[in-house]
């Protein structure tokens, strides 16, 4: 349960800004989603959690 709320957070997170960011926000998300878009492994965990950790 928590693993998906954190999940759900940090995908929250990484994609939208929010009113009163500052720029250390900003760059910190753009950050994230480069760091995404260059490691496999990093791209690897977030498939894994976006369809769904087994509940065991």
């Amino acid at each position: 349960m928590w693993r998906a709320q954190h999940f759900s957070w940090w995908m929250t997170s990484m994609l939208h800004g929010l009113d009163g960011d500052d720029p250390y926000e900003a760059k910190l998300q753009t950050a994230t989603l480069r760091y995404l878009a260059s490691s496999r492994a990093y791209a690897t965990s977030l498939t894994e959690n976006y369809v769904g950790l087994p509940l065991s």
